[in-house]
């Protein structure tokens, strides 16, 4: 009779106690093979935030510094009830004309002033008209004047005349696609890119563009001017307010101060991705080096059970002729068969509970992190982002969902098979090692 075929026929005498081991072992084994796959997605989730919140972070720090030798000026927004948009009319943008602009670049310390013209919708455009200079100094200073989340076609680039970025809305209102023919004021306009940018329904394009359709040449709703030194900000910013007193004038100086809890957040937030990554993989290792030590304490104490019960036997099949090596081979494969049903068992399991259960073993991982936005007066504020949208269960709860791959379920039985193999070593080498006499004298 073969090996194999003993080792068979003996764990199905012992039906109620293969079937415990595998009960017990399959516990563990659905841990080990759950908590690799999903250590992975949380790392994978918290590390995108990480980096999110590092790129952000950097940029806060950029738009900081620059902000600090940058005054913007402009006129007050005023409401127009006479021109009728709604019941309660609509809301005007006044322009600043061209004799300002030079005015303001003649000042001293001025190193460059870049126009913006922001024409609000009116009773006849349901969207906004948003001009910048599109030149190489200009851009490479704020190069977040350009629109933003580009989902079709291409942005904005030096030199454009005649094209526009048109919001996800405005294209869809008319019928409207890269490519395609774009009409304002009378004006054919070549739709280059579509944007998602959440700032509302704008068609983006270059300043001179903007001035011509809306009959603004030379003027501009926004002025962004530039100083050579954080030193000379509020000096030249009093000599623009000096220039018209209705002019609303910020520097960038005034808003350090209400920068830096900005700073000190996002050094907090970073700090948690951080602590919550080293976390996860603390508590995963831990974890499974629990399981696989208690994978091959369960195979070993049963083991050395069924060699101190069978001793006896073994002393028989000994005495007619059995080999160490047969005797060894029969135990340890035994254990093995043990561990790959477990195995089975463990896989079934976790296909239907690896959520559950690896969202009750490991932390839950960072999914908040932020951008860098801005205030309707002006100021940087941080706003929240989702990373890793999560599925929802019948709880209510969130929970990740990690699909156990043929990769990972083969592991699984890999791991099986030796930690059954390791955990039956030394009993079978105690059953393999027995002399007959001892084993047939053993009550």
């Amino acid at each position: 009779m073969g090996i194999l075929t003993r080792a068979t026929k003996n764990l199905s005498r012992r039906k109620t106690r293969a079937l415990i081991v595998i009960v017990a072992l399959s516990l563990a084994l659905t841990m080990l093979i759950i908590l690799p796959s999903s250590i992975n997605a949380r790392e994978a989730m918290t590390r995108q935030v990480f980096d999110d919140l590092i790129s952000t972070y950097g940029s806060l720090n950029g738009t900081i510094n620059l902000s600090a030798t940058e005054i913007q000026c402009s006129y007050p927004i005023s409401f127009s009830p006479s021109n009728v948009f709604s019941s309660n009319g609509y809301i005007q943008q006044p322009l600043m004309n061209e004799s300002l602009y030079n005015n303001i670049t003649s000042i001293p310390d001025v190193t460059n002033v870049i126009p913006i013209l922001n024409v609000l919708n009116t009773a006849t455009r349901s969207y906004q008209i948003y001009g910048i200079p599109l030149d190489n100094a200009s851009l490479s200073k704020i190069p977040s004047l350009l629109p933003s989340n580009i989902t079709e076609g291409r942005n904005l680039q030096v030199g454009d005349r005649g094209v526009v970025v048109l919001d996800e809305e405005t294209a869809k209102n008319f019928s409207v696609s890269v490519g395609g023919t774009f009409t304002i004021s009378g004006r054919n306009f070549t739709v280059v890119g579509i944007n998602n940018d959440p700032g509302g329904l704008v068609a983006s394009m270059s300043l001179a563009d903007a001035q011509a359709i809306t009959n603004a040449t030379g003027q501009a709703s926004l002025y962004t001017v530039f100083v050579d030194n954080i030193d000379n900000v509020n000096t030249v910013a009093s000599r623009i307010s000096n220039l018209d007193p209705n002019l609303q004038v910020s520097s960038g100086v005034s808003e350090l101060d209400a920068a830096e809890p900005l700073q000190s957040q996002m050094t907090s937030l970073v700090q948690s991705a951080q602590n919550n990554l080293s976390q996860i993989q603390d508590t995963g290792l831990t974890e499974i080096s629990i399981v696989v030590v208690a994978d091959a304490v369960i195979v070993l104490f049963v083991m050395l059970y069924s060699v101190r019960e069978r001793t006896r036997e073994i002393g028989t099949l000994k005495a007619m002729g059995a080999g160490n090596i047969t005797i060894l081979g029969q135990f340890m494969i035994e254990a093995v068969i043990l561990s790959l049903v477990a195995a089975f068992v463990a896989i079934a399991v976790g296909v239907i509970a690896l959520p559950t259960l690896s969202s009750l073993l490991l932390p839950t991982p960072v999914q908040t992190g932020v951008t860098v936005g801005w205030n309707s007066n002006g100021t940087m504020i941080l706003s929240k982002t989702i990373y890793g949208r999560m599925p929802f269960l019948g709880n209510g709860s969130n929970v990740i969902s990690v699909p156990i791959t043929p990769e990972i379920a083969m592991i699984g039985l890999v791991a099986a098979v030796l930690l059954g193999a390791l955990g039956s070593l030394y009993p079978a080498l105690k059953a393999a090692t027995t002399r007959p006499a001892e084993a047939m004298r053993y009550e």
